[in-house]
């Protein structure tokens, strides 16, 4: 039983008709390079008997020849198996091989990952020994605070005592000037006093001298003493 056609004289008048469309060269090779496949005997028939074929065609200088057509056409068709074959073990070969290259990139990024998960669990914990070293700080920090709270309620108390002791040696110092003022003025006074003292007793001297040179000697007693 004949093996059935692939391409129709349909398929292959339609690939003739895009191919002259197109302006290309009008060759069975071309055509069947447009379909993917097909007979050149047949191609070539079918083009010979285009209505606007011109005269006839005495082969295309870039054709093969027929027989040398039919060898390569055998050739392909033994050998694709081969070749299929040879691509197959390719593939496993390569998928083999990726698959391999595959498992060694998974282990080397296990193995990198692993290392990550270290280090990060390394980072964890110094992140953690920083958290509490910063919440000791932060609490030194507090009591500190409180601690300068403390001295500034000290020092604005102090202020305050310096202010109410100064103003205590401003008065001080007022009383101590009025009473080194009254003491000149007492000073002063007992000058003045003594001056009028010493004048006094002047006069009186004088008044003395003056009375003891008037006055008349007194008489002998004539009177006996009895005994």
């Amino acid at each position: 039983m004949p093996r059935p056609q692939k391409y129709t004289d349909s398929d292959i008048a339609a690939a003739i008709q895009a191919l002259a469309a197109e302006g290309e060269d009008l060759n069975p090779m071309r055509v069947r390079m447009r379909l993917g496949g097909g007979n050149v005997r047949r191609i070539k028939a079918i083009l010979a008997d285009r209505p606007d074929a011109a005269a006839p065609d005495h082969g295309d200088p870039t054709a093969l020849p027929e027989a040398l057509s039919r060898e390569v056409q055998l050739l392909l068709t033994e050998t694709s198996p081969q070749i299929v074959a040879f691509a197959r073990k390719c593939w496993e070969a390569g998928l083999v091989e990726s698959t391999n290259h595959a498992r060694r990139d998974s282990d080397r990024l296990r193995q990198q990952i692993a290392g990550l998960e270290t280090s990060l669990a390394a980072s964890t914990d110094l992140v953690a020994r920083l958290e509490r070293q910063g919440e000791e700080k932060d609490r030194a920090l507090d009591g500190r605070g409180t601690e300068n709270a403390k001295l500034v309620q000290t020092c604005e108390g102090l202020r305050a005592a310096l202010r109410n002791a100064e103003s205590d040696l401003r008065a001080s110092q007022r009383v101590i000037d009025n009473f080194e003022r009254n003491q000149r003025q007492d000073r002063e006074e007992i000058r003045t006093l003594q001056k009028r003292i010493e004048g006094q007793v002047g006069e009186i001297a004088v008044l003395k001298a003056r009375s003891s040179t008037s006055k008349p000697p007194k008489a002998a007693s004539t009177r006996r003493k009895v005994n």
